[in-house]
């Protein structure tokens, strides 16, 4: 991995960090704020930081279940590698000098 590559997942990992925490920060404090009725911007940003943390939470299975298809492919392609091994003199260690 390169150097560049780290530091990008890092800032990528640092992001995701802060947004749930902000978002979960944000839900927290006004969870019982004194609510003006219809196009309450507060509920409105509450709204919008339930849906952050939802669409995070589904890129997040969507990744996980990409990984996990990984490596059960990984796993078949592993077995089926050693399902058949031919017969040839190389492998059967054979001298072929007349």
């Amino acid at each position: 991995m390169t150097n560049h590559s780290r530091i990008a997942a890092a800032a990528l990992a640092a992001i995701t960090i802060l947004v749930v925490l902000s978002s979960s920060v944000f839900i927290i404090e006004h969870a019982d704020h004194d609510c003006t009725g219809e196009d309450c911007p507060i509920c409105e940003q509450i709204y919008a930081c339930e849906q952050n943390l939802k669409n995070l939470a589904a890129a997040v299975a969507v990744v996980m279940a990409i990984i996990a298809f990984g490596f059960a492919v990984q796993a078949v392609m592993g077995q089926a590698k050693y399902a058949y091994i031919p017969h040839t003199p190389v492998n059967l260690k054979v001298k072929l000098s007349n």
